[in-house]
């Protein structure tokens, strides 16, 4: 019944919708369209809703995010719906001529292809390995993600391009609520805690929070 509402919804809607969960990688979208002021819709969604879906727009795994735009294409995987909304959107990313591009594109690539899956690979670990390897998988992922949070610290000024906040930073940011250990995370990071802390300030991501269940609004 929910899928068949959300079918109609999405038949009839004129602005953007956001298939997702609270809390998950759906912040993403969340806050780029919030802070760069256009109207959206959100609705969770369960994985198998998504699976048992005829539409090739949508994730053949069951994964959210996904961003239906309102002439009804679908578009999945975080990267792209983050390529999306800044190419049509000005506002969140360098031009091309920028000496920022390449290392905005360098920061959100790394942080789609390895921060964003050693999360999934803690969080949802059965998707990978049996029960005997859960403890090796979650380590090794921790593991790799420390190198990653050290090399961050290292590009933070105070940004990931510097001066000038970017879709790159929002990404960063939804990643690094997913940690098991937060407090650890700050360890010998200064420059990673100021930015959490100035990212958390913000109008557009606290007006996302607010949205959200009690749990995830911290």
């Amino acid at each position: 019944k929910n899928y068949s509402k959300i079918i109609l919804k999405v038949v009839s809607m004129t602005k953007y919708m956001i298939l997702g969960k609270s809390g998950a990688g759906s912040l993403i979208p969340e806050f780029l369209f919030t802070e760069l002021g256009i109207d959206y819709d959100i609705e969770y969604i369960t994985k198998k809703e998504l699976i048992k879906s005829t539409s090739r727009g949508y994730n053949p795994l069951g994964k959210i995010p996904v961003l239906i735009l309102p002439d009804g294409i679908e578009i999945f995987e975080s990267l792209a719906i983050v390529n999306y909304i800044t190419t049509n959107y000005p506002g969140l990313s360098p031009t091309k001529d920028s000496i920022d591009y390449f290392q905005y594109w360098r920061m959100l690539s790394l942080l789609s292809s390895t921060l964003y899956s050693g999360y999934h690979r803690q969080h949802h670990v059965d998707d990978y390995v049996d029960e005997i390897g859960f403890k090796s998988l979650k380590e090794k992922a921790q593991q790799e993600q420390s190198i990653i949070y050290d090399y961050i610290e290292q590009n933070l000024n105070p940004y990931l391009c510097g001066k000038i906040i970017t879709a790159a930073d929002f990404y960063l940011y939804t990643l690094t609520r997913w940690d098991f250990d937060k407090t650890k995370l700050r360890v010998r990071r200064p420059k990673l805690t100021m930015f959490l802390e100035d990212l958390r300030s913000r109008k557009s991501v606290d007006k996302v929070l607010n949205k959200q269940p009690p749990k995830y609004r911290i």
